[in-house]
């Protein structure tokens, strides 16, 4: 799998929000810092995945913007304070039993390898996992729920969700859509006409 670019990635991201929901674009936070990253590794005890620094080197997470179809990209603090809390109450072993993967994950309900990158508000996540089982890749994107545990692989990579995420904002699979409070969002429609306009 070729290499993703993370940065032309970002910028094709911006240009769809400055292009079809500008009031999100002052609303990208600016990047985390290289000693944000080092602070956050020290704590993790091991280094972020390369894909997922450049990710947040440029903007710290999406902030409150829901963008992806599986919740806002979270900030490097948000990324460490879900890992901690998840961590703290599974991480010792608690619900192993319960969990019950489909596909190379391991039959853990939560490990210190598992990096929450999206946040569904609900204290569901996916995770990239760095300590898959035999048939698994290392980087690889999971599904966690809060009631389930993991479920399936979602992506080989952060790069490859990313790249997926840019090209079906091409594609017209997302509209832009306001909430109650006048928070901008984007909504996602599986079955959307390839090349299809956002709705107004």
């Amino acid at each position: 799998m070729a290499k993703v670019n993370v940065a032309e990635c970002w910028s094709q991201i911006e240009q769809w929000l400055a292009a079809n929901v500008p009031a999100a674009v002052p609303m990208l936070p600016p990047g985390a810092s290289a000693a944000a990253f080092a602070r956050a590794e020290e704590v993790l005890g091991y280094a972020l995945p390369q894909e997922v620094k450049e990710f947040l080197a440029i903007h710290d997470g999406s902030a409150n913007l829901w963008l992806h179809d599986r919740g806002e990209f979270m900030s490097l603090d948000d990324i460490l304070t879900a890992w901690d809390q998840e961590f703290d109450l599974w991480g010792d072993g608690s619900n192993d039993e319960w969990a019950n993967p489909q596909g190379p994950i391991k039959k853990k309900w939560f490990t210190r390898k598992w990096l929450p990158i999206l946040d569904a508000r609900t204290g569901d996540h996916v995770c990239v996992d760095l300590d898959p089982p035999k048939g698994g890749k290392r980087g690889q994107l999971i599904a966690w729920y809060h009631d389930g545990g993991p479920t399936e692989v979602l992506a080989l990579s952060f790069g490859a969700l990313l790249a997926g995420f840019v090209a079906e904002l091409a594609a017209g699979r997302y509209t832009p859509r306001l909430d109650q409070t006048g928070q901008p969002y984007l909504e996602y429609a599986a079955d959307a006409e390839p090349g299809a306009a956002p709705a107004p």
